[in-house]
């Protein structure tokens, strides 16, 4: 899932860099229709990078809290940072 969401996020960027130089166009007589997809395109697949990543951490979140339950039911002493 981490490779996703990293992937995702490289897309995104890559797309956000077309949309920032297609805007630039738009200054110079460029398409708008053409830019307005590319940024849609690009916040699109932020949103989806941000779910996934949430989507991951709760289900880390949601290991870790087994592995504890498990590690307290057999009397293992985990070292809490801190």
């Amino acid at each position: 899932m981490t490779r996703v969401t990293i992937g995702l996020t490289a897309f995104a960027l890559i797309g956000l860099f077309i949309a920032y130089g297609k805007g630039v166009g738009l200054l110079h007589g460029g398409n708008p229709l053409s830019h307005m997809y590319w940024a849609t395109g690009a916040v699109l697949a932020v949103a989806l990078a941000n779910f996934i990543a949430i989507a991951h951490l709760s289900r880390s979140e949601r290991m870790v809290r087994q592995l504890r339950s498990i590690c307290e039911k057999h009397g293992i002493l985990l070292d809490e940072p801190g």
